[in-house]
């Protein structure tokens, strides 16, 4: 029993992490303990961040959900990141307000950047309503604009590294950070994993699809890990994909209480029982 397998359910997704038990070896003896050098560690950390996020996307979003940059004019600018956050905390609480209004919760994630060449943006994944991308137009028109996208356009293995992005891992590349803070709403599902343990797995066998699914073969993913170990990811995605109903319903809707008003003066005179008592 050496192997692990990890299964995730994402709605309309299923991902599967099957890898080695890092307490035992393939014969069932012991691991050899061996320090992690500073870069393999940075990147082991990058790498489990990427994949939580993209978990967090998927079990809380759907493809035609709002994928928005939004761009500072260069008079708006923040002048560091406490203002930056500052900015998209007002924007988000106008936005959540506005949700409100037509009884939806506002979903998001969002990861703030700012280039080298000081260029602040902030980049936001959340929920479709209607009429909700002219909402958010209004709302950021006094800061600078709004590029559009929507989350089918983005690949699913990348959404991750594309919301996480930061200093150490767009080093060398075309996109370079120098600064970025990522974070989410609280009112996400955070999805955790079913582990079972599997005896006699191999590399070479073929994933066991289950009915209505399919695999995503651009996500299939196996090798041998830096420690030396085999392991394999893929995700397989719904034939049919369901769509969330997000609306709040009025059983959950939360009513004010209405205030009663007086009664008239002398309207207890004129009530009496059926007795004739007054």
């Amino acid at each position: 029993m050496g192997y692990i397998r990890e299964r995730y359910d994402l709605y309309n997704s299923i991902e599967i992490r099957e890898h080695m038990d890092c307490r035992h070896m393939e014969e069932g003896e012991r691991c050899e303990k061996r320090k992690r050098t500073p870069e393999e560690m940075r990147r082991a950390n990058q790498r489990r961040k990427e994949e939580k996020a993209r978990r967090l996307i998927w079990a809380n979003f759907e493809p035609g959900d709002y994928v928005r940059t939004l761009t500072f004019k260069k008079d708006r600018r923040p002048k560091d990141m406490k203002e930056a956050q500052a900015i998209k905390a007002k924007f988000l609480r106008q936005l959540s307000r506005e949700y409100g209004k037509r009884y939806y919760k506002l979903l998001w994630i969002a990861n703030i950047e700012c280039t080298p060449g000081g260029a602040w943006h902030i980049h936001l994944i959340c929920n479709r309503i209607e009429g909700g991308g002219d909402i958010i137009k209004d709302l950021w028109r006094q800061y600078g604009g709004v590029y559009d996208q929507e989350l089918a356009d983005l690949d699913g293995k990348d959404i991750g590294a594309y919301m996480t992005k930061s200093p150490e891992s767009t080093e060398g590349g075309g996109h370079k950070v120098v600064e970025s803070k990522y974070s989410h709403s609280r009112n996400l599902t955070t999805p955790e994993p079913k582990r079972t343990e599997i005896s006699g797995w191999k590399i070479s066998d073929s994933p066991r699809i289950p009915k209505g699914f399919y695999l995503d073969k651009s996500t299939y993913v196996e090798g041998v890990n830096i420690a030396g170990y085999r392991f394999r990811t893929y995700i397989m995605r719904r034939i049919q994909p369901r769509k969330r109903d997000r609306k709040i319903y009025e059983s959950t809707r939360i009513r004010r209480k209405r205030r009663r008003k007086p009664a008239p003066e002398g309207a207890l005179d004129r009530i009496h029982h059926q007795d004739g008592r007054p």
